[in-house]
C-alpha cells in the first residue's frame, strides 16, 4: 500500500511540473527562448489567487481564473518590454534579460508581499479521497484532473487550430512563416501568454500543498528545466512523460530512499539524460 501511495503522490506531483514545463516548452519551440522568468509567473500566479481570496473574498475557481488572466497579459508585456526588442540579439543576451526579469518579478514580490511565507487555503486543501489504506487530498487529484485536460487541450488546439498551426509554422521556420503572412510578433505574444497562463494555473493549483514565498519560483522553474530536458526541448508529449517520471521518482526515491535525497533524484536523472540521450528521452534526433 506504501507504494500505490507514493505512485499517487508522484503522479500528483508530477502532473504539477508538466504543467510548469508545457510553459517552458512551448516557449522554447515557438520563440527559441530559454526563460528563467518563468517560474516567477509560477510564483505570481498562486500569489494572486491568495490575494484575490483573501481580499476580494472571490471564491477558489474564480480566484485561480482570474489569476490566470492576469498572468497571460503580464506574459504579453513581459514579451513586448523585454524579449521582443531583443529578438535579433544573441541568445546570450535574451537569457541574461531572462534572468533579469526573474530577479525583478522576484524581489519586487518579496518588497509587495513580504517574505514571510503563506499558505493558500481552498476548500480542496484538507478534504480527503480514501481508498482502503490509500488517503489522498482533493487537491492533489484536482491538479491530476485539471493537469490532464490541460494537456489534451493545449495539444489539440496546436495541432488542429489555425493558431496551432501558426505557432507550429513558426517554430519551424520564422522567415518562411512571415513570407506566408503569418504575423510572427503576434504568435509570439499569444505563445508567451499561453505559457505564462499555465503557469500561474499551476501555481494556483499546486500552490495549495505547499508554502508560498517570494523565491517559490526558483523550485518551480528548476523542476521544469529539468522536465523540459528530460523530455526534449520543444517536446509537449516529452513534457508530459518527463514530468510523471520525476514526480513518480522524487516520490518513491524520498520514501525509500530518504527525503534528503529526494531533491538530488532530478539532478542524478538530468545528469545520466544528458550524458545517454542529449537531446532527451522522447525526441528523434536523440538516437546518434
Amino acid at each position: 500500500m506504501l507504494f500505490l501511495q507514493q505512485l499517487i503522490n508522484g503522479l500528483a506531483n508530477g502532473m504539477g511540473y508538466v504543467l510548469i514545463a508545457v510553459g517552458l516548452t512551448l516557449v522554447f519551440g515557438v520563440l527559441r527562448i530559454v526563460n528563467f522568468a518563468h517560474g516567477e509567473f509560477y510564483m505570481l500566479g498562486a500569489y494572486a489567487t491568495y490575494y484575490a481570496m483573501s481580499l476580494l473574498g472571490l471564491g477558489y475557481i474564480p480566484a485561480l481564473l482570474c489569476a490566470t488572466l492576469l498572468m497571460a497579459v503580464l506574459g504579453v508585456l513581459a514579451n513586448r518590454f523585454f524579449f521582443a526588442p531583443l529578438q535579433k540579439e544573441h541568445e546570450f543576451t535574451i537569457l541574461l534579460s531572462s534572468l533579469g526579469l526573474a530577479l525583478l518579478l522576484a524581489h519586487a514580490a518579496e518588497a509587495v508581499f513580504g517574505a514571510d511565507p503563506k499558505y493558500l487555503d481552498t476548500p480542496f486543501s484538507d478534504a480527503t479521497f480514501e481508498w482502503g489504506d490509500i488517503t489522498v487530498t482533493q487537491q492533489r487529484l484536482l491538479v491530476i484532473g485539471v493537469a490532464v485536460c490541460l494537456i489534451v487541450l493545449v495539444y489539440a488546439f496546436i495541432r488542429f487550430t489555425r493558431m496551432g498551426q501558426m505557432m507550429q509554422a513558426t517554430a519551424q521556420h520564422p522567415e518562411g512563416a512571415a513570407l506566408t503572412g503569418i504575423d510572427t510578433r503576434f504568435v509570439h505574444s499569444y505563445t508567451f501568454a499561453l505559457a505564462c497562463a499555465l503557469a500561474a494555473l499551476s501555481g494556483a493549483l499546486v500552490g495549495p500543498t505547499t508554502m508560498l514565498f517570494p523565491t517559490v519560483g526558483d523550485w518551480a522553474v528548476l523542476k521544469g528545466f529539468i522536465v523540459v530536458v528530460m523530455g526534449g526541448l520543444g517536446s509537449i508529449s516529452g513534457a508530459l512523460l518527463g514530468g510523471l517520471i520525476l514526480g513518480v521518482a522524487e516520490a518513491l526515491g524520498g520514501s525509500y530512499i530518504s527525503m534528503g535525497f529526494k531533491d538530488a533524484i532530478g539532478y542524478a536523472i538530468i545528469i545520466a539524460v544528458l550524458l545517454w540521450r542529449p537531446h532527451g528521452l522522447f525526441q528523434p534526433g536523440a538516437q546518434r
